[in-house]
């Protein structure tokens, strides 16, 4: 898990940095300075002119490598939730799901919304939604396993990537205007899934009992 941890790290590090980078604007008023953690979007990062009109260039570079990062810890870390969640054949279809969803992450991380609103749009709703998916598969087997508090926090990741994702396809669909709570809700989910992904990561993995098979007699 050492991989992974310090692929977290280099995530947080570089979204930081892609964030104190990024000249200013949000989808509600293109005249703010700076990233705000609350009004923009992680995506908001990603393009190489911010929403301000201004050249953002290098925190689109940072924020790209850091969703890299982050792509590759997630593909690093389902196998091992599955393994603590009892190693059975649903663990295993959950480790699958959730390493699709980490490779998609680099969908959205290649192709902002300020290229494509669309391939963007389905890229988040697909990485996302395997993700919550995953989570949900092994809350039952993290519980059953003592591991209660990552089992919590996988469901506070599930409901609240639930609701954001619901009312991101309804904006999508209807065209409505962003909620202005949506951005801050990310980050809220972002918080809880690091808080999951942290939890299970050094919880040391369950090993299967040895099967012994009997001698035959002579």
């Amino acid at each position: 898990m050492r991989a992974t941890a310090f692929a977290l790290f280099a995530f947080g590090v570089l979204i930081s940095a892609a964030a104190l980078s990024y000249p200013g604007g949000t989808w509600e008023s293109r005249h703010t300075v700076g990233y705000s953690f609350w009004n923009n979007f992680w995506c908001d990062l990603l393009g190489t002119v911010a929403l301000n009109g201004q050249d953002n260039v290098r925190g689109s570079l940072l924020s790209r490598l850091a969703f890299g990062c982050f792509a590759l810890a997630l593909y690093r870390f389902w196998p091992h939730a599955a393994q603590l969640a009892g190693d059975l054949p649903s663990a295993r279809r959950a480790a699958r799901l959730g390493q699709v969803g980490g490779i998609g992450l680099l969908t959205v991380a290649l192709v902002p919304s300020t290229t494509s609103q669309l391939v963007h749009g389905i890229a988040v709703v697909a990485s996302a939604g395997c993700s919550v998916v995953a989570a949900s598969m092994l809350l039952r087997g993290l519980a059953r396993a003592g591991e209660r508090v990552g089992a919590a926090l996988g469901l506070l990741v599930t409901a609240s990537a639930v609701l954001c994702l619901a009312q991101y396809v309804y904006q999508g669909l209807f065209a409505h205007e962003a909620a202005t709570w949506l951005a801050g809700m990310q980050k809220v989910t972002t918080v809880f899934l690091l808080a999951f992904m942290v939890r299970l990561m050094f919880r040391p993995a369950r090993v299967p009992a040895p099967v012994h098979v009997p001698l035959p007699s002579t």
